[in-house]
């Protein structure tokens, strides 16, 4: 009985007519804070640091093509 179940509900779910997929919300930052961090970087450059922060401009890319 429960497989019934199991296979019933999984049939309905292939008839759902849209699909969510929810997108992060960007946090703004400010341009004292984009200066500031510049500064920092400026002041102690660390290639794994440069990474990363390429690493989040990329994820912050993705963000904003799922919201367009």
């Amino acid at each position: 009985m429960r497989r019934l179940v199991l296979v019933a509900l999984m049939g309905l779910t292939g008839c759902s007519p849209m699909h969510y997929v929810p997108c992060p919300t960007l946090v703004p930052y400010s341009t004292a804070d984009q200066a500031a961090l510049v500064a920092e970087i400026q002041a102690n450059p660390q290639p794994q640091t440069t990474r990363w922060i390429g690493d989040y401009i990329g994820l912050r890319d993705q963000v904003r093509a799922c919201r367009k």
